[in-house]
């Protein structure tokens, strides 16, 4: 019988330099919503004098959310995994009639 095998439960695998980069990511994404709220209120920014281009925090921004993408690739491949493992378990403990 099929059924008389053992279910492990998928193992939390979590790489930590994509959490780093998680959090570089998010870090950039705040700086750049700041940097858009200083342009936009005040005609000023922390990087205004550095860069001619008026929409380079949305390019910080984008760079930011690039970064974060693998790390959440990863967490979502998880859900799926524990999703995959609860229908298994729960078809597995399904009585027989």
């Amino acid at each position: 019988m099929s059924q008389d095998k053992q279910l492990t439960p998928p193992t939390a695998n979590i790489s930590m330099w994509l959490l780093l980069l998680d959090i570089v990511g998010m870090a950039l994404v705040v700086f750049a919503g700041y940097e858009i709220y200083l342009i936009n209120e005040k005609n000023s920014g922390v990087l205004v004098e550095h860069f001619s281009w008026p929409h380079y925090p949305w390019i910080i921004m984008g760079i930011g959310v690039l970064l974060m993408i693998p790390f959440h690739k990863q967490v979502f491949s998880l859900f799926r995994q524990v999703k995959q493992y609860q229908k298994e378990l729960a078809k597995k403990n399904r009585p027989d009639f």
